[in-house]
C-alpha cells in the first residue's frame, strides 16, 4: 500500500510539473507575442507618423519675401519659398520639420485655468528643427522676454487686440491648454517672419525631473551664475556646494531646479537661464539617443508617462516617428542657436529686443539652401 501511495504521489508530482511546464510555455508565448505586437506597433506608428507629417510640409515663411532686397533684384518674380538677399538666391527647405517646445511655469498635471490671465507663462521657448536633407537637428532658443506682438483677451474671454509684450505672456493669455499654445505658436511664427511651425509641445516644467531620470540623468557644467550660492526654489536650496566648472550629473528635482531657477535680482537673468537650458538640452538629447538605442520603445513609454503634464498637437505615432528620425541625425553644440539683440529695463520687467537683420539671417542659415544660379 505504501509503495502504491508513493507511485500515486510521483504521478501527481509529474502531472503538476507537466501542467507547470505547459503554463510556462503558454506564458512565454504570450510575452513573446506581446513583444512582437509592440515592435510591429512601433514600426506602424513610425510609418503612420511619417505620412502624417508629410501632409503638413506645405507652407513657406511668406514674410521672408520682402526684406533687404538689393536694387538689382527688385521686381524679379520668384516662386513661393524662394527669395533673394544681398545678391544671392535662397530656397526654403520644404522637407524641414519645425516644432515649438514650451516649458510652462506650472506644477502638477495640466488643467484649464479659471480665467484667461492665468494660463501660465512660457519660461522656456525652443524651436526644434529636423532637417532630413542634412540629417541634423538644430535648436533655436528664444528669450522669454522678447518683445513682440501678441494677441490679448479681456476677462470675459473676448479678443482685445494685439499689443507688444514679452513673448512668454502669449501663453498666459489663454486657458492653459490648446488656446494658450496656439496663441504662442502664432506669436513665435510671426516673430520668425511667418515661419511654418508643424507642431507644439507644452510641458509643465515640474515633469522635467521624470523625463530627466527616464534617460538616465544629464551631465552639465556649473556656470558662475549658479555657483554663487546655489539655487532656491520653493523655500529649498540646491547646489550650494557646487563650484564654477564642476561637472554635475543632474538627477531628480535638481534637473527641474537647474533649468527653472532664475534670480530676478540679477541683470539679464533670463539670458543666463537660457544659456543653462541650452547646455542642458544638448546633454539631454545625447543622453536620450543613448537610452533609445537600448530601448526603442522609450519614446512611446515617455509619451504615455508625461501626457497628463503635457499639452501637444503631436500624436503618439508622430512622436515615435520623430524619435526614430532623431536617432540617425547629428546634433552638437554648434547646432544650438540664440537670437541676437539687447536687453532694456522696462517699467517693471526686463525687455529683450532682437536684432531683426541677425534673426533674418539666422532663418536663412537654418531653414534655407543657397541656390546656385
Amino acid at each position: 500500500m505504501e509503495q502504491k501511495r508513493k507511485r500515486r504521489r510521483k504521478k501527481k508530482r509529474r502531472s503538476a510539473a507537466q501542467k507547470f511546464g505547459i503554463f510556462s510555455a503558454v506564458l512565454l508565448s504570450v510575452i513573446l507575442l506581446f513583444l512582437l505586437l509592440l515592435v510591429i506597433g512601433y514600426f506602424w506608428m513610425d510609418s503612420h507618423g511619417r505620412s502624417a507629417f508629410a501632409q503638413k510640409q506645405e507652407a513657406v515663411p511668406e514674410q521672408m519675401q520682402d526684406f533687404s532686397v538689393s536694387e538689382n533684384d527688385a521686381g524679379k518674380a520668384l516662386e513661393a519659398g524662394t527669395l533673394r538677399y544681398n545678391g544671392k538666391t535662397y530656397a526654403y527647405k520644404k522637407d524641414i520639420l519645425t516644432f515649438l517646445c514650451m516649458g510652462i511655469d506650472k506644477t502638477g498635471e495640466v488643467k484649464a485655468s479659471s480665467d484667461l490671465y492665468r494660463g501660465g507663462q512660457a519660461d522656456a521657448l525652443f524651436l526644434a528643427v529636423l532637417d532630413p536633407e542634412d540629417k541634423k537637428i538644430s535648436v533655436i532658443g528664444i528669450n522669454r522676454d522678447t518683445m513682440t506682438e501678441i494677441k490679448t483677451y479681456d476677462p470675459n474671454g473676448l479678443y482685445a487686440g494685439k499689443e507688444v509684450a514679452q513673448i512668454a505672456l502669449a501663453h498666459a493669455y489663454g486657458e492653459g491648454l490648446e488656446e494658450s499654445c496656439e496663441n504662442t505658436v502664432e506669436a513665435v511664427s510671426n516673430l520668425f517672419y511667418g515661419l511654418p511651425i508643424h507642431g507644439y509641445c507644452a510641458l509643465n516644467m515640474s515633469i522635467i525631473s521624470t523625463i530627466n531620470d527616464a534617460v538616465g540623468g544629464v551631465e552639465v557644467t556649473i556656470p558662475e551664475s549658479v555657483a554663487k550660492g546655489g539655487m532656491k526654489i520653493g523655500g529649498r536650496w540646491y547646489g550650494s556646494e557646487w563650484k564654477p566648472g564642476d561637472r554635475v550629473h543632474l538627477e531628480g528635482e535638481e534637473a527641474y531646479v537647474y533649468i527653472k531657477y532664475r534670480d530676478t535680482r540679477e541683470a539679464q537673468s533670463a539670458e543666463a537661464r537660457l544659456s543653462r537650458q541650452k547646455e542642458y538640452l544638448q546633454g539631454f538629447i545625447g543622453q536620450a539617443k543613448t537610452a533609445m538605442k537600448q530601448d526603442m520603445t522609450l519614446p512611446l513609454k515617455l509619451y504615455t508617462q508625461v501626457s497628463p503634464y503635457m499639452v501637444t498637437d503631436i500624436s503618439a505615432d508622430e512622436a515615435v516617428y520623430l524619435a526614430g528620425q532623431a536617432l540617425s541625425y547629428s546634433f552638437d553644440q554648434n547646432d544650438i542657436y540664440t537670437m541676437e539683440g539687447h536687453v532694456e529695463m522696462g517699467e517693471i520687467f526686463e525687455e529683450f529686443y532682437q536684432d531683426d537683420t541677425a534673426l533674418y539671417e539666422l532663418i536663412l542659415q537654418v531653414f534655407y539652401d543657397e541656390v546656385t544660379p
